[in-house]
């Protein structure tokens, strides 16, 4: 995964790091000066630097572990199997099942209801299940929640309706800001102790069975607040047992929220509570619009068909304002943002900051990237900023977003990665777990193919390169990460870290790469087998 040695079939290991990649006869001057070992159970294998997800979710994963699914797409989850439900009947049908043999007395919470594949729900619909039992329906973007009578009791949502405009007690509905107060009071119903820590167990399972040997929390503290978080993930993934390494990135706006005016003093010293497994990077997540599974980001003229209108989660004149800070101190700036709108705004605001105080290797990341024009990707290039897109937003939504909400041409350009690289900028995949599966090969297969699940190719222009779309789960997240000088690549003196295949990626159409089985992981020269 260098381009000055693309290939090699041997490598050499010494403690932690690598001291030379080539052929065993290229290394033999390593060899003849050191005590080795030739280890050569992988001789037909291929080795590929370790995978890295740089957007994920590990605690939000686990607290919707804790709820019902009932998605429009299957799911493989340890020790359950999800089926795909499909139609506003069936979906219904579901959900009553699963109420009629809910536990007495305990609210129901389930996970993955959507608009285009479900039919709207709203509260009367959940309302006929029971008035008496809490019943909150958890949106598949997680962005938007809709409770029956009793589930608005439950998260005191006519008090939060009072000030909260993304509040609607009438359809039950509760979307971006409004979410994030019923996350508040579901927070201890889902996370409770002992619970918390099995299911972040099952969430490290998830990660090595995707063959990643590196995430980033793409918003550390969001969940479980930031003490109970970090407690939980040096209690279950810390030690030399867990195979892959986390970087956790800040939710600035819940620091702010919790700690007040000490926010960004605790921000600051995140870094020093950094361990072998679980570290800090000198960083900060923001959100510019909403969700782009709910089409609740911001879209410019002609909007959504239907006529309905996104949602703003920092209007463009706060954004630079929250951003300020995290800047001025040096840290990287990462941003949630989805519409062309929200696009605008954000780099409205980085465009400030650089005339205010210039950083010339800031790489801002702009996360998910959704919808965008060339003209935004040409400016975000010559800003510095970085892309960081989710794959599977293409293949699974792209058909029933450009039939309904964006229409062929825009759906076909969302997620616009292939002209992000013509235009000279840094482009990564990530899975926003839960938003999708951890599965970096299936990202890198969206993006070099662009096929959507009924098998039309959507942007052919926008494709990566085979060789960018693994790198696109490689090398280019440890750059936006401030880690290519230790991973994303097999070279010397890097981590030994790398993943075990048992195909060629670049011997075969990528449309077959989501078959390519993972045999284990090597994370700082120790190897982890995967079980099939």
């Amino acid at each position: 995964m260098d381009p000055s040695l693309p290939e090699a079939n041997a490598i050499a290991v010494r403690g932690d790091r690598i001291v030379e990649v080539g052929t065993l006869e290229s290394l033999r001057p390593w060899l003849d000066a050191h005590e080795h070992h030739v280890d050569d159970q992988f001789a037909e294998a291929v080795i590929l630097p370790g995978l890295i997800d740089p957007h994920v979710h590990p605690s939000m994963m686990a607290m919707l572990m804790a709820t019902e699914w009932i998605t429009p797409e299957a799911w493989d989850l340890p020790g359950r199997e999800i089926p795909a439900t499909v139609g506003r009947d069936s979906y219904l049908a579901r959900l009553a099942e699963i109420e009629d043999a809910h536990p007495s007395g305990r609210p129901l919470v389930s996970f993955g209801w959507h608009r285009q594949f479900h039919g709207e729900v709203v509260r009367a619909d959940l309302d006929a299940l029971s008035t008496a039992r809490p019943i909150l329906v958890w949106g598949r973007s997680f962005h938007e929640i809709c409770c029956n009578v009793a589930g608005l009791e439950l998260v005191e949502a006519a008090e939060g309706a009072a000030w909260d405009p993304h509040i609607d007690l009438e359809t039950g509905r509760m979307w971006e800001s409004g979410m994030a107060w019923a996350l508040q009071r579901l927070r201890p119903l889902l996370l409770d102790e002992g619970r918390y820590e099995v299911l972040m167990e099952e969430v490290a399972q998830m990660v090595h069975r995707g063959g990643v040997t590196t995430i980033a929390d793409a918003g550390f503290g969001g969940m479980a607040l930031p003490d109970r978080e970090l407690e939980v993930l040096a209690k279950v993934h810390e030690g030399d047992q867990v195979p892959f390494r986390q970087y956790l990135i800040p939710q600035v706006a819940t620091f702010k929220r919790v700690y007040g005016a000490e926010a960004e003093d605790r921000i600051a010293g995140l870094p020093e509570h950094s361990s072998e497994r679980i570290r800090f990077l000198r960083a900060g997540k923001f959100f510019a619009d909403g969700a782009f599974i709910a089409q609740l980001m911001q879209l410019g003229e002609p909007g959504y068909i239907d006529g309905h209108e996104g949602a703003w989660m920092a209007e463009p004149d706060r954004l630079v304002q929250q951003l300020r800070p995290t800047w001025e101190a040096g840290r990287q700036v990462n941003v949630h943002v989805n519409g062309d709108l929200g696009v605008d705004a954000t780099l409205d605001a980085i465009a400030q900051l650089i005339a205010e105080t210039p950083r010339f290797d800031h790489r801002t990341v702009l996360h998910h990237f959704g919808v965008s024009t060339q003209a935004q990707s040409r400016r975000a290039a010559a800003l510095g900023c970085a892309v960081q897109a989710n794959g599977y937003y293409l293949r699974f939504f792209g058909d029933q977003f450009a039939a309904e909400g964006l229409g062929s041409e825009r759906a076909s350009q969302m997620t616009r990665v292939g002209s992000a690289r013509r235009n000279g900028m840094s482009v990564a995949l990530h899975s926003d777990l839960p938003m999708g599966p951890l599965e970096p090969l299936l990202a890198a297969s969206v993006m070099a193919t662009r096929l959507s699940q009924s098998g039309v190719v959507l942007g052919e222009h926008e494709r990566l390169s085979p060789y960018d779309a693994i790198a696109a789960v490689t090398i280019e997240p440890a750059w936006q990460l401030f880690l290519d000088h230790e991973i994303g690549s097999l070279a010397a003196g890097k981590l030994a870290d790398a993943t075990v295949i048992d195909g060629d990626p670049f011997a075969m159409d990528p449309a077959h790469w989501p078959d390519i089985g993972i045999e284990a992981t090597m994370l700082s020269g120790r190897v982890y087998p995967i079980s099939q």
